[in-house]
């Protein structure tokens, strides 16, 4: 936490990968959590409560091949003073749990669409 400021000011972009509109969200931790998130407290909640959210992925990972579907996000600002500039996506397992580990922060039942259609 930045003493005496916010934990982070944050743009949050979600496409929902289904051809419908993307959506943006603004979210300020801080004193007061301000932003249109519509889960703006219990996104900054949980971002508050993990060492390092929005740390990059492993270059060595080794991931389990599974889709999670074709939503991503891309969140950017700060983070306890630090410059953030993420993207994040469900192509395979470690991306699935960067995603999950958001928490609030992202939409969590976005399920996975058939590629072949209904």
């Amino acid at each position: 936490m930045v003493v005496g400021g916010p934990d982070g000011r944050l743009l949050v972009a979600f496409d929902p990968g289904d051809g419908s509109p993307a959506q943006r969200w603004t979210l300020s931790c801080g004193d007061e959590v301000t932003g249109d998130h519509p889960a703006a407290p219990a996104a900054c909640d949980h971002l508050r409560g993990l060492d390092d959210p929005f740390a990059p992925l492993p270059a060595d990972r080794v991931c389990t091949e599974q889709y999670g579907g074709p939503q991503t996000a891309h969140v950017t600002g700060r983070w306890r003073g630090q410059p953030l500039d993420l993207e994040l996506s469900r192509i395979d397992g470690c991306h699935i749990a960067q995603w999950n580990s958001l928490g609030p922060l992202l939409p969590e039942d976005v399920g996975v669409l058939d590629p072949l259609g209904p």
